[in-house]
């Protein structure tokens, strides 16, 4: 049975055919509106009942980056396919509180997607001269197609949901690779740790910290469920910025050696928590050193501890981002190095190769 649909949050239900007329007309009957938009930004997911969910994250999206929102859900049905629309506005105060800046967003719901329906519905109803930015939703299926990868400017995911990532991720990376393919990836997961990274770098502006960081010998990162693939990322980081090459698994379960850019052996060690926070403690420690990040499930910073001969310094670090919508606003704020994220993939599949890693919470 398909599922309804609020339509109260969704707005307007209008045919298919009347789109473009239904947009214009919400326009023109209220002249205190002004239409914003610097990008389409469509999210797409294959469960029905995300329309109202991604309406809350198109709602608070729309407050920092105005664009046109396509928001598409799919049922999976082996009954003929049809389509159902609905329109309607997000609106910012303008300048002086008068005028109301908005962003309008059109939803769909797809029953029995075919092929390339998904990719059609989309590039049918986008702004033709913005940029497109795609959220991907879930694990990719076959509507993830060469006719919707190889037109879209910026992908959006969140390798946290997926059940078995490196063949997620094998998957993506061979749409990347596709010849007309040119977008930036963005994963939320490795968004997660944006701020850790920053904190951890931050102790190490500490020159007594700096000269001794060649000679960390241990790195511990505590992670919470379901976010194992974020320690990784944050760890393969770390070791790409500090030099440390992967030599081998340890001995011992969620154990891995490297080797530091001294030719000197690192122990890196995962743990678990049940802690709500994604990565709440990373502790570094060398000969004269420790380096230590705690980031509290209900604190707004993370806090770091760097212990020298020289004494101890703290800091705090802000780290506001939680809720998806948050992330994908942080992320859009950024630009993409997606050659590095891939690069840091190629030592994030090393450390979870050997444990038969999943990346799904129990």
């Amino acid at each position: 049975m398909t599922a309804e649909p609020l339509t109260l949050e969704l707005g307007e239900e209008v045919p298919l055919r009347d789109i473009d007329r239904s947009l214009k007309r919400l326009w023109e009957s209220n002249a205190a509106m002004s239409r914003a938009s610097m990008m389409n930004f469509a999210i797409c997911s294959e469960h029905p009942d995300t329309l109202q969910a991604n309406t809350e994250v198109i709602r608070e999206v729309t407050r920092e980056h105005a664009c046109r929102a396509l928001l598409v859900a799919v049922e999976p049905a082996l009954d003929a396919p049809w389509v159902r629309a609905w329109i309607t506005a997000h609106c910012q105060l303008g300048d002086g509180g008068h005028k109301s800046v908005c962003s309008e967003q059109v939803s769909f719901l797809i029953h029995g997607c075919g092929q390339n329906l998904l990719a059609n519905t989309i590039f049918a109803h986008v702004d033709s001269d913005l940029p497109l930015t795609l959220w991907w939703q879930g694990e990719f299926s076959s509507n993830w197609e060469p006719h919707l990868y190889t037109e879209i400017d910026r992908l959006v995911i969140d390798s946290s949901e997926w059940e078995e990532p490196m063949a997620q991720l094998d998957i993506l990376q061979r749409a990347r690779a596709h010849p007309a393919s040119t977008f930036s990836v963005n994963d939320l997961t490795w968004t997660r740790v944006l701020y850790l990274r920053m904190a951890l770098a931050a102790c190490f502006d500490d020159p007594a910290a700096l000269a001794l960081l060649p000679g960390v010998e241990t790195v511990e990162i505590t992670c919470s469920a379901g976010h194992t693939l974020a320690g990784h990322m944050f760890a393969a980081w770390a070791a790409h910025r500090a030099g440390w090459q992967f030599a081998r698994a340890g001995t011992e379960p969620q154990t891995f050696e490297f080797t530091t850019a001294a030719g000197r052996p690192l122990r890196l060690v995962f743990k678990e928590s049940a802690a709500l926070s994604p990565v709440p403690l990373v502790v570094l420690r060398g000969p004269g050193l420790t380096v230590c990040l705690t980031h509290g499930d209900k604190s707004q910073f993370i806090a770091g501890r760097v212990e020298t001969a020289a004494g101890t310094v703290e800091r705090l670090t802000p780290c506001p981002c939680r809720k998806p919508g948050e992330l994908v606003i942080e992320r859009l704020r950024r630009g993409c190095n997606t050659k590095l994220y891939f690069t840091l993939l190629e030592t994030v599949r090393k450390l979870m190769a050997p444990a038969g890693f999943t990346a799904a919470s129990p």
